[in-house]
């Protein structure tokens, strides 16, 4: 099974549990980690337990919010999580996560750092998680107040296709909520080139992200 397949299979159960539409209020965002290879050795660690509200820490903030768009969220759903937080939103993430990759990732993991890549004044760093069985998988981290998971970079293969959509929708729309989000998207630009570099994602995964880039650019 190719690299990136797991994660477009497990898109649809973690997706699904993104929607900000029965979040409780958002919790305090914890802090990051010193690495990027911490990072993703603390989320390993709070996907084993359960803990999901400690691993919402681990993602970059807002990006569980805007990803929710590939699973119908509304915009004042989404605009509501950017303004008011998004960690129960990004805890649903994780925890939607763990239980699609299943061994692949809550089992027994080799975490190895895998360099950095720069996109304007961006770094972006990369961790190899190789699991004991099942699928490799790259873990892409920022320094945001300490190290946090990019999921736009790390799994934009995934979610750009069912995102598109939404975002030609917003990009007609004139609402002080389509705005926002389309503002808040135009932060990732960044992350999706990442993702669309990752030379195991697919040729069909590629043009998705490529799209999905030309609609937020569009209005930049």
């Amino acid at each position: 099974m190719p690299k990136r397949v797991a994660v477009l299979v497990l898109i649809g159960i973690v997706a699904a549990g993104c929607s900000p539409e029965s979040a409780a209020p958002p919790a305090t965002l914890g802090p990051g980690a010193e690495s990027s290879v911490a990072a993703v050795e603390q989320l390993h660690v709070y996907l084993v337990s359960g803990d999901f509200q400690e691993a919402s820490a681990l993602a970059i903030p807002k990006h569980a919010a805007l990803a929710s768009l590939a699973e119908g969220a509304t915009f004042g759903q989404v605009a509501d999580a950017l303004e008011n937080g998004d960690t129960d939103v990004a805890a649903n993430f994780w925890s939607g996560f763990a239980q699609g990759v299943g061994e692949s990732f809550v089992g027994e993991v080799l975490i190895e750092d895998a360099g950095t890549q720069s996109e304007d004044d961006e770094t972006f760093h990369f961790v190899a998680v190789t699991p004991a069985g099942g699928v490799d998988q790259r873990f892409v981290t920022q320094d945001v107040s300490g190290h946090r998971v990019d999921l736009f970079a790390s799994f934009g293969s995934a979610i750009a296709e069912r995102m598109i959509s939404p975002v030609e929708i917003l990009i007609t729309s004139a609402t002080p909520d389509a705005t926002l989000i389309i503002r808040e998207l135009q932060l990732v630009v960044d992350s999706l080139t990442v993702a669309a570099s990752d030379e195991n994602t697919s040729p069909e995964a590629v043009q998705s992200i490529l799209q999905l880039l030309e609609l937020i650019t569009r209005v930049g």
